[in-house]
């Protein structure tokens, strides 16, 4: 079924006006639940004053655990329809994804919340328990929003050009309130003001489920049945074609490979404000070139769809990813001074957004190759293993920058915010503040060029995705899609 025409906005797009903003405000709420923990936990946990080998220790475990519980979820999502069940019926409404959303995202941000509820006065192994519980049951409820979430933008409409508007909405719209977000967290925790990172994580949980609660019922799915495809065989999803779904969708592989690569070495963000504080003087310093740079990115996420129809996402990608990663070397070789480093990090902001938006366009790709290829809905299974990664790699990332931080000589101050850490008056040693600036600057960097480098091995074409949709959506049967592509895939 498709939308009605008379609220649809561009002609060959099924989706209303409202149904995009709902869906993009929804996302929204889901990316800023998952990056309180992204932006936080570190340095929550660097307060608790726990040794840090410990607490990396216990993340690479529950990701273990968690590797699992994924690909479960992502198979239960392609194989059960959940609304034929009739005891969920009123609480699930119609659709393919939006009915699992509907039923567990409420879980999402009680758990992110109860993550930060730890006692403070519990002795550290009490406290990594705790840590290993709570954030198992944030990975897991991630998941349970992240799938149906992800897996929806192909069921909302197959027209290329209209998910990639909608992809670059909520990318640049994400990307902006990450980065408000990030600020007020950090002037929270301050040593300027001195609330504790749980009131934050708190107060923030609620507001990010009240802007998740919309998505509930004002969005429809327009694409939902896969055409050109035997019936019987589409209904029947065992977990051998599962497998197969995995093994066929090679350019998948490519893109995660990326990915993982790119974004376990991204360490920096977890001694990031460490390095603001210990480094530059302050806290809040390293706001200054995010706020200097907020226009300059904001009109480059723009332009990337423009850029993508122009020149191709690959291209746009690899271009913008490789100038990112140059300006990222400057920055290591000059070193902490600060005014050199912020001009440095306005310059490289718009690149590395531009080539994050380009990036994102990608996973719809995939997954419309493979259901082209397989007859299978595979979305789910497809999205859940973005989302074991996207949480594998946040975790590597800051389990891998507080372990290395760990084996220097940094010296551990508890406290419940920055203001705190001033009032201890400790001074890091040198090592310390070396090994903070490598994980900071230079480890980043080599995740950034051999991520750009493994995706050269990525070859689907961006035409021939656009007649797979058409085809998968029954707009042109499978023998004039395999007349029009431009090569045999």
């Amino acid at each position: 079924m498709r939308g009605t025409k008379t609220t649809v906005s561009q002609e060959g797009w099924h989706t209303t006006k409202k149904e995009r903003r709902n869906y993009i405000i929804g996302d929204l709420g889901r990316t800023l639940e998952g990056y309180i923990i992204t932006a936080l936990m570190s340095t929550f946990m660097i307060f608790q004053g726990i040794n840090m080998t410990a607490v990396a220790g216990a993340m690479l475990v529950v990701k273990i655990i968690d590797a699992l519980d994924d690909v479960i979820f992502g198979y239960f999502v392609d194989r059960i329809h959940i609304t034929k069940i009739k005891a969920f019926q009123k609480i699930t409404g119609e659709g393919k994804y939006l009915p699992w959303y509907r039923l567990t995202f409420f879980l999402f941000p009680i758990f992110t919340a109860l993550f930060f509820c730890m006692p403070t006065g519990w002795p550290d192994g009490a406290k990594i328990v705790w840590f290993f519980v709570f954030y198992l049951m944030y990975d897991l409820t991630y998941t349970l929003v992240e799938v149906p979430m992800q897996s929806m933008i192909v069921t909302l409409t197959d027209n290329t050009d209209e998910r990639n508007s909608i992809l670059q909405a909520k990318t640049i719209i994400n990307s902006l309130a990450t980065i408000i977000a990030g600020m007020l967290w950090t002037v929270a925790i301050s040593e300027y003001v001195g609330i504790g990172i749980r009131d934050v994580a708190l107060v923030s949980s609620v507001a990010f489920f009240c802007m998740m609660v919309p998505l509930c019922k004002g969005v429809k799915e327009h694409n939902t049945t896969l055409a050109n495809v035997d019936p019987a065989e589409n209904e029947k999803y065992t977990l051998k074609d599962m497998w197969n779904c995995i093994k066929t969708n090679r350019y998948l592989m490519v893109l995660l490979l990326s990915t993982v690569i790119t974004s376990c070495l991204q360490t920096g963000s977890a001694v990031g404000l460490l390095v603001s504080y210990y480094h530059f003087g302050s806290s809040l310093v390293m706001a200054i070139p995010i706020l200097i740079s907020l226009i300059p990115v904001l009109i480059a996420q723009s332009q990337t769809r423009r850029l993508v129809n122009r020149f191709g996402k690959l291209r746009v990608f690899i271009i913008c990813g490789v100038i990112g990663a140059l300006i990222q070397m400057a920055i290591y070789f000059v070193g902490p001074i600060f005014t050199i480093c912020c001009a440095l990090l306005v310059i490289q902001s718009p690149f590395s957004n531009v080539s994050t938006v380009a990036k994102s366009f990608f996973m719809p790709d995939t997954i419309e190759y493979t259901r082209y290829k397989t007859g299978k809905d595979c979305s789910g299974i497809c999205n859940a293993l973005s989302s074991f990664v996207t949480k594998l790699t946040s975790s590597v990332s800051a389990s891998l920058g507080l372990f290395i931080l760990g084996l220097s000589n940094y010296i551990p101050v508890a406290g419940e915010s920055f203001e705190d850490i001033q009032a201890a008056g400790v001074v890091q040693p040198p090592e310390a503040l070396s090994v903070m600036w490598i994980i900071y600057a230079l480890i980043p960097l080599i995740g950034t060029l051999l991520g750009v480098l493994v995706m050269w091995f990525y070859k689907l074409k961006d035409q021939d995705v656009a007649l797979m949709a058409k085809c998968n959506a029954g707009e042109i049967s499978r023998a004039d899609c395999e007349a029009q592509l431009s090569k045999k895939y």
